[in-house]
């Protein structure tokens, strides 16, 4: 019983702490300057990962990316235009892909064929 109140006292104390440093931050820091510190924590946690971004742009030098252009037709009606950011992975014993997006986005199921 002893440690559950222990438990739930820091847990609570941890969530006033987050939300207080949160209106800090959105209050208090420029939005510029709240973005640079997020660019280099990003940065930093990303050294840490085994993963790997990759950006494909639209354009490069002003001249159309025909990867864009695939990936584009690839995925057509399938994608929300609102989409910021994807995240496609597939296992390696499977045939379909895996797609995740931010901002509670949906999409169909995208087949390997």
């Amino acid at each position: 019983m002893a440690l559950s109140k222990t438990v739930l006292s820091t847990v609570g104390s941890v969530a006033a702490t987050t939300m207080f440093v949160h209106s800090i931050i959105h209050d208090y820091i420029p939005r510029e300057l709240h973005e640079y510190l997020l660019f280099g924590l990003r940065n930093m946690f990303t050294k840490f990962s085994n993963q790997l971004t990759m950006v494909i742009d639209e354009f490069n030098c002003f001249v159309n990316n025909e990867t864009y252009e695939a990936a584009e037709t690839y995925f057509g009606n399938k994608l929300s235009p609102n989409i910021h950011q994807l995240k496609i992975s597939k296992p390696e014993k499977e045939e379909n892909f895996n797609i995740a997006m931010e901002r509670n986005e949906e999409v169909t199921d995208v087949s390997n064929g």
